[in-house]
């Protein structure tokens, strides 16, 4: 430390320059930064390993939504390949039923309809005859039955050969059904021998219509490639009684039937117990 004058002329201390004090001072500030420096370096370092953790996390989050996209694309795909195979298997599934159902349609027609006639089959006829006779007889409402027959079939078949003896059949099932009601029923029965049941109808109504069949047929054109065909039908009537059956009536039509036939053909017989009346033509 040196010593100086102040304006009094009293001496008067002054710090003395120190080289080494001074280096001294540098050096610890260069510590203080260089710890605040490793601190901050530190701070960068931990930084820079919590960036690299997030990004490598966000890499695996971004692999991981890829595949999982990836994947619900795949199932999207799956799911609309099932979708169309399922609506193929639905669209055949769809044919198949109708298909089955036309079958079944056609096979009742079969069974229940004659096929050259089209006219009810034996077994359809019974069945829905047996019902209406048991209506009529629960209504005591009057009914009658007609068995009616194409004279001399087998004549037909013989001269002009079985093609005409179905059209004979057809025109002869067309001229019965084109004098019918809609509430009337007919069937084929045998060969060329038809049962018509009449609901609510008495015995002038049924020789009416027996009639108006009869001279329908036999006015019938009908030819062959071996001359004209002939046709005339023999028709047995009866009334329904009280307490018969459907077979009961059929049986008495059927002797009424005979009995036309055994009387020239081409008549109405009527059914009576005693003696049987006839309209012949």
């Amino acid at each position: 430390m040196s010593r100086s004058n102040n304006p009094d002329g009293e001496p008067v201390a002054t710090p003395s320059f120190s080289l080494y004090a001074t280096e001294e001072a540098v050096l610890e500030k260069s510590e203080v930064m260089l710890s605040r420096l490793a601190e901050v370096a530190g701070g960068v370092q931990d930084l820079a390993h919590a960036y690299r953790r997030s990004y490598r996390e966000q890499r695996r989050l971004v692999r991981i939504s890829d595949r999982m996209q990836l994947d619900l694309h795949n199932a999207v795909q799956r799911l609309e390949e099932q979708a169309r195979e399922l609506q193929e298997l639905n669209e055949t599934l769809s044919a198949e039923i109708a298909h089955r159902v036309a079958l079944e349609a056609e096979l009742r027609r079969l069974v229940e309809t004659d096929t050259l006639t089209d006219t009810l089959s034996r077994r359809r006829f019974l069945e829905l005859a047996e019902a209406e006779w048991g209506r009529q007889a629960g209504s005591r409402l009057p009914a009658c039955l007609l068995m009616v027959d194409l004279d001399r079939f087998k004549v037909i078949n013989d001269a002009h050969g079985h093609a005409a003896g179905d059209r004979a059949l057809v025109g002869f099932a067309l001229a019965c059904k084109a004098q019918l009601r809609p509430r009337d029923l007919i069937g084929r029965i045998g060969g060329e021998e038809f049962c018509i049941v009449l609901p609510e109808t008495g015995v002038a109504e049924a020789c009416r219509i027996a009639e108006d069949i009869r001279r329908v047929v036999a006015a019938i054109d009908l030819s062959s490639d071996r001359g004209r065909v002939s046709l005339s039908a023999s028709i047995g009537l009866a009334q329904g009684c009280a307490g018969d059956t459907l077979e009961d009536a059929m049986t008495r039509a059927d002797k009424a039937l005979y009995r036309a036939k055994h009387s020239g053909r081409n008549r109405v017989q009527v059914f009576a117990p005693d003696r049987m009346g006839s309209a012949a033509a």
